[in-house]
């Protein structure tokens, strides 16, 4: 979901599912419905701030991304990237380079368990 409001996402799959479920079991799909017209209320009210992270894999590799969030993530939260949650486990600050203007602090994440 980089680079998508993931709480609207949200709530457009959680509709999809419950136009598919109506018939099953009516009081809890009406729940879900009202949830997703919730998220929905609460994506067209939030303010997203564009976050940076490092993407720590456990063969040592690792990746740079950015996704625009409604709060600042915090150490322990999952955030998903293509389709695969992340655990924030802490921040990696790079100093600043002779070349660049100011130091850069990313959010690092390893795959959620």
């Amino acid at each position: 979901m980089e680079g998508e409001n993931t709480v609207l996402g949200n709530a457009e799959r959680l509709e999809r599912i419950v136009e598919g479920s109506r018939g099953v079991a009516p009081g809890a799909v009406d729940g879900f419905a009202r949830y997703a017209e919730l998220l929905r209320e609460a994506a067209a009210t939030s303010q997203f701030a564009r976050y940076s992270f490092k993407l720590e894999f456990p063969d040592g590799r690792w990746d740079l991304a950015e996704q625009e969030l409604a709060t600042e993530p915090r150490v322990g939260d999952l955030v998903w990237f293509d389709g695969s949650p992340w655990q924030i486990c802490g921040h990696r600050f790079v100093p600043r380079r002779p070349d660049a203007g100011h130091p850069h602090d990313f959010l690092a994440c390893s795959p959620a368990a």
